[in-house]
């Protein structure tokens, strides 16, 4: 059976980005070595458009890939540049090394920065992203756990718009660990509620452009974050 059948658009694309990213290790592709287009890539993996793009994302995000367009384009493997194979290193330590709350508590320290570039970098397509992932937040009949991968899809998008690599693969790798080992979430009514407030009030605060408005919105998702009834830990993964 087909691996990806089945999941979630996010876990399909999850799934099919940490199956391509496995073929280049373990077959030890070349810088420059052509993987095939985006249609090879979608016949293979038997995924939709949206399902792919959004694993070339995660691919370019952690430098396992580029993107070239033309007759002659596609998607190649990269050469990872020094601190994205130090971002590697980092998670590949042992799991007693690294812990979920360890990431949690780097990935919110480098919060402020986040939002604080992408509220100076956003443009209107980007805006319009964040509102489109944000309203898929307000649909009551999702699960805990696609709630929160919508929350997390969210957060990786807002990472798009900053413009500093070394931001964006410290990010982006901490975000993948916690994804990965994230296995269930308890969660209330009241949680869900105020988080779906928070973090619409923090895609408006990008899209005023408004630093002071981006900072208040970062203290109260901050602040969301601090206690809450998800495992492995005393901080929520929202």
């Amino acid at each position: 059976m087909d691996p990806v059948a089945g999941l979630a658009r996010s876990s399909r694309a999850q799934a099919v980005a940490a199956a391509i990213e496995h073929e280049i290790e373990t077959r030890n592709l070349e810088h420059g070595y052509k993987l095939g287009t985006k249609t090879d890539l979608r016949d293979r993996f038997d995924v939709g458009i949206g399902t792919i793009n959004e694993a070339l994302r995660l691919l370019v995000s952690h430098g396992a890939v580029d993107l070239r367009p033309g007759a002659q384009g596609g998607v190649f493997v990269a050469s990872p540049a020094p601190f994205v194979r130090l971002g590697r290193k980092m998670l590949e330590l042992s799991k007693d090394s690294v812990s979920v709350a360890d990431c949690l508590m780097v990935r919110n320290a480098l919060d402020p920065l986040v939002i604080s570039q992408a509220t100076q970098h956003r443009s209107a397509d980007d805006i319009e992203a964040l509102r489109r992932i944000a309203d898929e937040m307000s649909q009551d009949s999702l699960s805990s756990m696609d709630f929160l991968r919508i929350n997390w899809r969210l957060h990786l998008r807002i990472l798009e718009i900053v413009p500093s690599p070394v931001v964006r693969h410290m990010y982006g790798s901490l975000m993948d660990f916690v994804q990965q080992r994230v296995l269930h979430v308890n969660e209330d009514v009241a949680d869900r509620a105020h988080s779906r407030v928070v973090h619409r009030d923090l895609v408006e605060a990008i899209a005023s452009g408004d630093q002071k408005l981006a900072a208040k919105a970062v203290s109260a998702h901050q602040n969301l974050l601090e206690g809450g009834n998800f495992p492995g830990g005393q901080e929520r993964y929202g």
